[in-house]
């Protein structure tokens, strides 16, 4: 889907302080669109219940947008043009050594973050 598609939706996002929000509006005014910005929910229970309800859209990335599409018999859309992608970091104690627990969770999430064009963090349009 292209962001002047989206462009035309009532948009319901996070606040200007989240990473999610920051690219989308960055996307926008890279390319001179106004967004409809009807919301700004954090809540994930009540973005839930407004795109289920209908009134609008939201954009998220994939994982939460499959939770979200599931929860609220809604559908997902890739925004394609511009690709937008959010940077994932982990961050570990430079102090302590990691559990057990915690060592099988960082080698879970590296070996995903390595795999080619599996890219989990490209922002998806629920709504």
């Amino acid at each position: 889907m292209d962001l002047t598609a989206v462009a035309e939706m009532n948009l319901f996002l996070p606040r200007d302080y989240s990473a999610v929000r920051a690219r989308v509006d960055e996307a926008f005014s890279l390319r001179r669109l106004t967004a409809k910005i009807i919301g700004e929910i954090e809540s994930i229970s009540t973005l839930t219940a407004a795109i289920a309800s209908g009134m609008g859209v939201t954009v998220l990335p994939e994982s939460a947008a499959r939770s979200l599409c599931a929860a609220a018999n809604g559908w997902m859309a890739r925004i394609t043009t511009p690709s937008m992608s959010l940077p994932l970091s982990l961050n570990v104690s430079a102090r302590g050594q990691l559990s057990p627990q915690a060592q099988a969770v960082k080698e879970i999430l590296m070996s995903l973050v390595s795999r080619p064009m599996l890219d989990n963090r490209e922002l998806q349009l629920v709504s």
